[in-house]
């Protein structure tokens, strides 16, 4: 059908090739009552150590995030998203959200003072982290890592007094200063980068922070003494 199109192909009887569909993916969010239930398994990782869900302003679903732990090898973290097939049907997909992609904590950024500030950290295991050590603030994160800030939304945090905590490694420090060039970009009232504590392990964060047992006035205390 592609080909009949560009070069005028026809059919054994002479008729052109014309489909009825337009074949590309449709991507479709936020995602409708009659979507089907996303995928519980992928064919090759199986089922997820963790789901994360991103919502709109408005709590409404935009896509998953779905972490993998398979034996033996590197973690895996997949997004789920929800796409409408050439024959009209709704199907889910492990494949990117299109740019712009959304913030991870738009839903915890609307329900928010607008006197809260904005805790970013890399991956949304942290931001969960952090929202549960500093629950005045609203914890956010991006989809893709360190090398997929440029794809990312940054407008609705315009405003806002905002501080971002890296992973303590090389790749979280450059990840780190570019979102704090693309909120100031998108008109962030203040941007501020934490320094990562001295000794701790390669890539460490809130996350882990929280399992070695911090508590909310130390993370607090921290971000006020280390801030750039």
């Amino acid at each position: 059908r592609e080909l009949s199109r560009e070069y005028g192909v026809k059919d054994s009887g002479g008729a052109p090739l014309t489909p009825s569909e337009n074949l590309t993916p449709i991507h479709v969010a936020p995602i409708p009552d009659d979507a089907p239930e996303p995928p519980k398994t992928h064919f090759k990782h199986g089922r997820p150590s963790a789901t994360w869900t991103y919502r709109d302003a408005d709590g409404r679903i935009l896509m998953h995030v779905n972490r993998f732990d398979p034996a033996g090898n590197k973690k895996e973290v997949l997004p789920v998203t929800l796409w409408r097939n050439a024959q009209g049907a709704l199907e889910w997909q492990f494949k990117g959200f299109p740019d712009p992609r959304p913030l991870y904590g738009l839903d915890r950024l609307a329900n928010a003072s607008k006197n809260a500030h904005v805790l970013i950290v890399e991956g949304e295991k942290a931001a969960d982290a952090a929202q549960r050590l500093v629950p005045e603030a609203v914890a956010m994160t991006w989809p893709g890592g360190s090398n997929a800030v440029a794809k990312v939304d940054f407008t609705p945090i315009h405003g806002r007094s905002v501080f971002i905590w890296p992973d303590a490694d090389k790749p979280g420090a450059e990840a780190a200063f570019a979102v704090a060039d693309k909120l100031a970009k998108a008109g962030a009232a203040e941007v501020h980068i934490i320094l990562p504590p001295d000794g701790v392990a390669v890539s460490w964060d809130l996350a882990d922070a929280a399992a070695e047992g911090w508590e909310s006035k130390g993370v607090i205390d921290y971000i006020q003494a280390n801030k750039l």
